[in-house]
């Protein structure tokens, strides 16, 4: 029964709802991922507020790196064309990142109890999400009446879902096998492969392959583990915007169509470089300071149409597809935060992201843990844009809930 003076209960209670949610609401939809990250975050608080033996208080290092970054976001409305967009993320950023500090805080006063009954709910929470696009799968497969364009709309509606599920493969895997469900953990593995290549989420088949290596890298040397990732974070951070102009420079939107093509690279791909190109391109005209916070899906010409056509074996030109160059966002967070707040912006992320991946190597991390953080930079620089709120929430749920089912602090 519940028992309302009881704090750790109830903090136990906050923890178990997410656990049991998190999946489920995910794949259905990701965006509900900061509704349900605010509910945990605002119950966490009022607990913490009720609690008089409780002092209110937030770890120094990522609250120094987040001022510094925020004041650096705040400078950038100096030399931003658009003053309104860059304003608008200021104050939710601030909200979002705060709420996710305090949670990950909270995480060492989650009553031990907490960890038994989240593990649980964890693997029931998982096993209502795949089933879903599961029988989706099924559906498709033994065939069905639904008009083809509707299935790509369900489609693409599950992807999102099949990326946090994804993430947290790793501490569901180990949870099973901690428990000894051997057979469970392969099914589970098994069928989440299987949505990888029936969804063609490559973004998501690149996340796991590495996560594979750093957990097993981690398993045997964290400290190793810890500077390798640290070091990639660093090359692909600072490098990127140099390596894809090296690689497009001097190229033409067909040109790099056509490599694409011969190299038989999804559409999506293909488009991904052109942006990539675009967004290198605009990076080079203003390197140190940047176009301003938040205005990658206004930046001049990001607008503007092309009609990609290519050359097929038998010597037809085709049209491929015809797109924006940069519809939203650059879909690599090295390039998004190089493009809005320069040189100086992916310096002072390079530095704190080095030391919080650093972090990981004392001996009481948990392996697991190294799967998760590999899985959430994969995203971050294939796929995300930087500011998304949903991916924001996501990333602090599930970096959370590892913490708690692990065991473990950083």
């Amino acid at each position: 029964m519940l028992n309302w003076q009881n704090k750790d209960d109830l903090r136990k209670y906050a923890f178990n709802f997410t656990t049991l949610f998190i999946l489920p609401i995910a794949i259905f939809s990701s965006k509900a991922m900061v509704p349900l990250f605010i509910l945990l975050a605002v119950a966490l608080i009022a607990l913490n507020v009720a609690d008089k033996d409780r002092k209110f208080s937030f770890p120094k290092l990522p609250v120094v790196a987040f001022l510094i970054l925020l004041l650096w976001a705040i400078a950038s409305l100096l030399w931003t064309f658009d003053s309104g967009v860059s304003r608008k993320l200021i104050l939710p950023l601030t909200a979002l990142f705060g709420l996710g500090v305090f949670v990950l805080n909270e995480i060492k006063f989650a009553p031990l109890p907490v960890h038994e009954i989240t593990e649980k709910l964890l693997i029931i929470g998982a096993a209502i999400a795949i089933a879903v696009p599961l029988f989706e799968s099924v559906i498709v497969i033994l065939g069905n009446n639904w008009p083809e364009p509707l299935i790509f709309q369900i489609e693409i509606f599950l992807k999102n879902g099949i990326v946090i599920l994804s993430i947290l493969l790793w501490p569901i895997m180990s949870v099973l096998v901690r428990r000894r469900h051997f057979l469970g953990t392969a099914v589970y593995f098994v069928l989440t492969i299987f949505l990888v290549f029936r969804f063609s989420a490559a973004a998501v088949l690149i996340a796991m392959t590495a996560s594979v290596i750093g957990i097993s890298i981690a398993h045997f040397q964290r400290k190793l583990a810890s500077i390798i990732i640290g070091g990639m974070f660093l090359i692909l951070l600072l490098g990127t915007p140099f390596l894809v102009y090296q690689f497009t420079a001097n190229k033409s939107v067909n040109e790099i169509g056509q490599f694409s093509y011969e190299l038989k690279l999804p559409n999506s791909a293909t488009h991904r470089l052109l942006i990539w190109q675009f967004v290198t391109q605009r990076i080079f005209e203003k390197p140190f300071l940047g176009w301003g916070v938040n205005t990658a899906r206004q930046i001049p010409g990001g607008g503007e149409k092309y009609t990609l056509k290519v050359n097929t074996p038998n010597n037809k030109k085709i049209v491929l597809f015809r797109e924006s160059f940069l519809p939203l966002h650059p879909h690599n967070a090295s390039l998004q935060i190089w493009l809005e707040l320069g040189a100086v912006g992916a310096i002072i992320f390079a530095v704190f992201g080095w030391i919080f991946i650093r972090k990981l190597e004392d001996d009481n991390t948990d392996p697991v843990l190294f799967g998760v953080v590999i899985s959430i930079l994969a995203f971050n620089f294939i796929s995300f844009g930087v500011w998304q709120s949903w991916w924001i929430a996501t990333q602090f749920l599930c970096l959370g809930l590892t913490l708690v089912i692990t065991r473990r602090n950083v």
